[in-house]
């Protein structure tokens, strides 16, 4: 875990997988679309994600942007995802073998890239080896907002300098996004802002 926290922070990690998901495109009736950015880094200089979520048919389509989209084509990945979401309590649920599969590809390149930068003599040669547990979107419209959770836990072997590689969390929680409303072309812009 060392090595992984150095190299590369787990929550940036696992935003960068969910970053990889966003293209401008109209949203039909009964879909809204959302801009969505990290809870807690709301607005500029960060770039949001395009999320629409289909109401009327309890859809979502990410887009994670035309910036992730050269290492997603690398990785054979779609910078766009869509998911049935089906209603659960008081929310939204992807629980898609897709996504699961998604975030696998992911974690296993980034995993492959701690290996290599790893320290530990032949890290190189010991295979990504990576255990998706979980990978659910949980998905809350609210008016006027729209919130996102990937609830993430994937682990992967890291190699020690003796002995067998030992387990190791890559991410084990909720990454949370939050947004409004894509503003339309006709809406007004706030005094003071572009």
């Amino acid at each position: 875990m060392k090595v992984l926290s150095r190299i590369f922070p787990p929550r940036a990690a696992v935003f960068c997988i969910l970053a990889a998901l966003a293209a401008p495109a109209p949203a039909l009736a009964g879909e809204t679309a959302y801009l969505m950015y990290l809870k807690g880094s709301e607005g500029p200089p960060a770039v949001p994600m395009r999320v629409v979520w289909d109401d009327a048919r309890d859809r979502v389509t990410i887009d994670l942007g035309a910036k992730y989209e050269p290492a997603l084509t690398k990785l054979g990945l779609p910078r766009v995802l869509e998911y049935e979401a089906p209603p659960e309590k008081s929310r939204f649920a992807v629980r898609d073998l897709e996504f699961a599969r998604f975030v696998k590809v992911v974690a296993t390149s980034i995993v492959q890239g701690f290996l290599t930068a790893s320290p530990v003599p032949g890290a190189w040669a010991q295979p990504a080896e990576v255990n998706v547990h979980t990978a659910t979107i949980l998905i809350t419209p609210a008016a006027g907002r729209l919130e996102v959770i990937a609830r993430l836990h994937v682990t992967y072997l890291d190699p020690q300098k003796s002995g067998p590689p030992k387990v190791q969390e890559l991410i084990k929680g909720d990454i949370t996004f939050v947004g409004q409303p894509e503003p339309t072309s006709a809406e007004p812009t706030p005094a003071g802002k572009p």
